[in-house]
């Protein structure tokens, strides 16, 4: 016996000691499942200069007429999720905010060709409750 407790009974200390950790276990398993899928960017953790200058990235819509003189860097797509319950609403303006983040970050200018995809709850894909996606292609426009 240890303190009391028959080691070898179901209540007993070893018993006790087992379940704590499978509580352990089956908490840092499900918390570690919580992330998004998904790679989303806080918006809210941009430093203040940083979106001034994303300002200055351009935003042409599918079928917006643009220069037809640029550089193109890459493809790039971005995701507002809502992932907890708490969090706020998927949005148009979070994605795009996001889209071009990254495109400032490639040193673009301009993102060329942005589409919206509302794929409201698809949980096994991106792990959100509600997304929307947005792609582009970062561009620098010639002079």
């Amino acid at each position: 016996m240890v303190r009391g407790y028959d080691l070898h009974e179901p209540g007993g200390y070893l018993g006790s000691v087992g379940m704590k950790l499978s509580y352990a276990f089956i908490a840092i398993t499900v918390l570690a499942g919580c992330a998004p899928r998904v790679n989303v960017i806080d918006t809210k953790t941009i430093p203040p200069q940083d979106v001034q200058a994303m300002r200055g990235v351009g935003i042409f819509l599918v079928g917006q007429q643009h220069s037809p003189k640029f550089e193109f860097i890459d493809e790039i797509t971005a995701f507002s999720c809502k992932h907890m319950v708490w969090d706020p609403p998927a949005s148009k303006g979070d994605a795009l905010k996001q889209l071009r983040k990254k495109a400032y970050d490639a040193g673009a200018n301009a993102i060329i060709d942005v589409t919206f995809d509302t794929r409201g709850t698809d949980t096994w894909g991106t792990n959100c409750w509600e997304t929307v996606q947005t792609s582009g292609s970062a561009v620098i426009f010639k002079d």
